[in-house]
Parts: C-alpha cells; sequence; structure tokens
C-alpha cells in the first residue's frame, strides 16, 4: 500500500468563500493500534457458522492502514461500495474461541487544496433513505429557515442548529424527523437530523461511523457525518461532540482537520450487515446454539 504524506492547514475563508492556504508543511500524522475482538460462545454443537465484519481499510488522505492481522484467517477480504467486509465460514464447533483483529492504523489531517470530483456519485448522498427523511415537511421546513448565500455557511448554520437542538441521550437510534420532534438522541441522531437538513438543501452529505481514539472510555464506537463543498472536497462534522472543521471566526471560517477519527464504515443503511452498521452479522445451521461479544480496544500515540 502507498504510504500518504501528512499535512496540516488552518486555513482562512472569507464570507465571499475564497480560501487562503499558508505555505505547505509535513505535521500530524497520528499512529494509533485499534483492535477488534468477537468472543463466539457455543452451547452444544454448531454445525457452520457463517460470520461477516466490517474491517478497518486504507483511505486517501484520511487513513493508511500500517498492519492488520487476524487470529483466524478470513475466508475473503472484499469490498462492497466504499466499506470493507472480512467473512468467516466455519465448522464443526462445539468449544468457544475469539476471533482478533490487530491493526496499525496512521490518521492523517489533511486539506485538500482543490476537490477530487472525477467520480463523485454525488445523487445518493441527496436522496431520502431510511432515517433521513428528506422529504419530511418538517424537515424540509427548518431547512429552509437554515438555508444562507452559499453551501459553507448552511453547512456552518447547520451544524449549530443540530449541536444546539439535541441533547444526548443514549438510547436506540430514532431518526431525524423523530429527534427533531423531541430533542434527544444519540451520536446517530445527531448524524442522522444533520444529515437530512443538509440534503434537503441540495447540499451531499453522509453517515461516517468508526471510532474516536481518546475521546469516550467506556464506548469508543461513534457516527458523525461529512458534507461535500465543493472546493473543499469531503469535511467531517461532528455535532454530538460540538466539533467542527470548518467554523466562524469573525467575518471569515477557519479550517483545521483532525486525526483523531477512525473510519469503519460509510453509509447509514448497510445491506451486507443488515444495517447493523458498526460491527457484524451471522448466521448459523441448526444444532446447538450461539452468542457473539463484540469489543473494541483503541490507543493513540501522541
Amino acid at each position: 500500500m502507498k504510504r500518504y504524506l501528512s499535512v496540516v492547514y488552518i486555513v482562512c475563508l472569507s464570507v465571499a468563500v475564497s480560501f487562503i492556504f499558508p505555505p505547505s508543511k509535513k505535521y500530524g500524522e497520528r499512529e494509533v493500534s485499534l483492535k477488534i475482538t468477537y468472543k463466539v460462545n457455543i452451547t452444544g454443537h454448531i454445525n457452520s457458522l457463517r460470520l461477516k465484519m466490517i474491517i478497518p481499510a486504507t483511505i486517501k488522505g484520511r487513513q493508511w492502514i500500517k498492519d492488520q492481522s487476524f487470529s483466524i484467517e478470513p475466508d475473503s477480504i472484499y469490498q462492497v461500495n466504499s466499506n470493507t467486509y472480512a467473512l468467516f465460514k466455519l465448522y464443526d464447533l462445539d468449544k468457544d474461541f475469539k476471533i482478533v483483529i490487530r491493526n496499525s492504523i496512521v490518521l492523517y489531517n489533511n486539506i485538500s487544496m482543490s476537490a477530487d470530483t472525477t467520480s463523485q456519485p454525488f445523487t445518493k448522498y441527496l436522496v431520502p433513505e431510511p432515517n433521513i427523511e428528506v422529504e419530511s415537511d418538517k424537515i424540509i421546513s427548518i431547512a429552509k429557515q437554515l438555508k444562507q448565500a452559499n453551501d459553507i455557511e448552511t453547512t456552518v448554520k447547520t451544524f449549530e442548529y443540530v449541536k444546539d437542538h439535541i441533547s444526548y441521550q443514549r438510547n436506540k437510534a430514532i431518526g431525524a424527523e423523530k429527534v427533531l420532534e423531541l430533542g434527544v438522541g444519540k451520536c446517530m441522531d445527531y448524524s442522522d437530523l444533520f444529515v437530512a437538513l443538509l440534503r434537503a438543501n441540495n447540499i451531499p452529505a453522509k453517515s461516517i461511523f468508526g471510532v474516536v481514539v481518546a475521546e469516550y472510555s467506556d464506548n469508543p464506537l461513534h457516527a458523525w457525518p461529512e458534507v461535500y463543498l465543493k472546493k473543499q472536497g469531503w469535511i467531517r462534522f461532528d455535532p454530538t461532540t460540538n466539533h467542527s472543521e470548518i467554523w466562524r471566526d469573525g467575518m471569515n471560517f477557519k479550517m483545521k482537520i483532525s486525526n483523531k477519527y477512525i473510519i469503519l464504515s460509510e453509509g447509514r443503511n448497510d445491506p451486507e450487515l443488515h444495517t447493523n452498521i458498526f460491527s457484524y452479522r451471522y448466521n448459523y445451521a441448526p444444532g446447538g446454539s450461539l452468542t457473539i461479544h463484540h469489543s473494541i480496544d483503541v490507543a493513540g500515540q501522541e
């Protein structure tokens, strides 16, 4: 795999939306370790088990998988859309076992001088889907109120609205329309509402799922949205934690990319995992029974 050089910029942006880039410098690469563990508990005898899981992959300009190892080798590793999966086919199981995936990942904090528009399938980032109810009258009404003179100002205004409108509550995700009504939700709900409001204003936006380094001690799994801006490409916003990579500074905007986010998957409704977007899906032949416990351990090197 090619290793990409990391650079970081803080850039200023006038209300006319023109970026001024300072001289580039190499800075901000961060190497982290990510261990993903699946503990499989067997009762009786399992004739066959088919287990599919999300695994991190190299993403240009965002992260580089420096090393990846499996305690049990998968039967295949494959990609669907932007996500990477490992598939295990296991037979004649009568004892508990673990699958451990160890990753060494280099995170970057790059700002592109220009966006890559060569093969961007923007249509799918503008349409409604389950939990992102773009055509809801309530969503459209709020989106109209948040509409500004350009996409960046609309995005920042929407970010400010979502982070201020929702109070964090770790329950089952309820989707954009419901969280707009109730005003409470978890990270996935913040992301759903943000994405729905931007899509309603014809700004491409998508859901990202992954891990935040040194952010949550008990559960590092997290959801956040990204927005496509014409000059800068895909930019991360995290209304749950009040983290924005573009923010207002007087009459201007500033921009800085963080290197604490590990991306596992893209898309709110993953057909490969039957919408279990964070982790895994399995089925097994009749016989005994089993349970699977999934855990994440992440550590950063400052």
